[in-house]
């Protein structure tokens, strides 16, 4: 038998799983591939990837079917079919059930879904250093201490929204406030042409709830019907992450990066969430030729960052 990591085993089957994901798939064939028994394959697939291997398969084949939603003009029975669905009601239930609408609704508004994504466990298990680059797939992350000598401000939106938000699957409602900043940036008189673009998370003062605001680079000037954030002076944690294309940046990207940020090396580094200030920062520094997300944190006990 191949010796392998537990996570390496069961990321040979989750690759294996999106090659064929139009393609029937039995639970003995999925535990050879990660040459594993077939008890302790669904058991360290559930542990690991967090659903079971049915349910998983069932996420990415609605997942991948999504696209053809929007990509083809094929019927959704059709496309029921060609992704293992027995018809378009057992289709339309399951996607129901994992994005909350119907492929229907999807299809025909202008709607941002968030997916449950393909995991690269990798991630979860490999600690680099300090400025030492971590290539995952298509994706390079980087992680660095800076330090802000002046005042940065942003100019923009903001609203309340449930914490749940920030990490659900099914409707992306926090797109919503980037198109309206995109409507109203023109508005924004103290906007700097070159300036950058970020998103922000704070703790609201109701429990469950996160102030959520998307604005550029400005000067200190504010006004009246729009909102400021300021970022302090202070030592900071980056996470910096690249890739050749953007949207795959702004989904599978963010997501991948904010696990490793948050759940692998900050933790295997003694940062909790409780050393942190309550903050997440993510800055756009790209979006067109090499695209590049920074997340910044800041340890508690600096200056940091705050709404006007």
């Amino acid at each position: 038998m191949k010796t392998m990591h537990a996570w390496e085993a069961i990321q040979h089957s989750v690759d294996y799983i999106e090659e064929n994901i139009q393609t029937e798939m039995t639970i003995d064939e999925l535990a050879k591939v990660s040459y594993l028994s077939v008890f302790y394959f669904q058991k360290l697939f559930s542990r690991l990837v967090g659903k079971t291997v049915k349910e998983y398969i069932k996420a990415r084949r609605v997942a991948n079917a999504k696209s053809e939603l929007k990509t083809s003009n094929k019927r959704i029975a059709d496309i029921a079919m060609d992704f293992g669905f027995n018809s378009h009601e057992v289709f339309t239930k399951n996607f129901k059930e994992i994005y909350g609408i119907t492929p229907e609704t999807y299809r025909k508004n202008e709607v941002v879904l968030t997916d449950f994504l393909k995991p690269e466990l990798s991630i979860d298990y490999t600690l680099v250093d300090e400025g030492v680059p971590l290539l995952v797939n298509d994706l390079v992350l980087e992680i660095y201490q800076q330090k802000i000598e002046v005042s940065e401000y942003y100019t923009g939106v903001s609203k309340q929204i449930d914490a749940s938000e920030m990490n659900k699957v099914g409707v992306n409602t926090l797109v919503e406030l980037w198109d309206q900043f995109q409507q109203e940036r023109v508005t924004i008189e103290n906007l700097l042409p070159e300036g950058l673009v970020l998103d922000y998370f704070t703790m609201d003062a109701l429990p469950g709830k996160v102030q959520y605001f998307v604005g550029g680079q400005s000067t200190k000037e504010g006004f009246k019907h729009f909102t400021q954030c300021i970022i302090e002076p202070g030592n900071y944690y980056v996470c910096s992450y690249e890739a050749e294309d953007f949207d795959y940046l702004v989904s599978d990207g963010l997501y991948k990066a904010n696990t490793y940020f948050f759940e692998t090396w900050l933790p295997k580094h003694g940062i909790g969430m409780e050393d942190m200030a309550p903050f997440l920062i993510q800055k756009y520094l790209n979006v067109t030729d090499d695209p590049k997300i920074e997340i910044w944190i800041r340890p508690v006990n600096q200056p940091g960052t705050t709404h006007e």
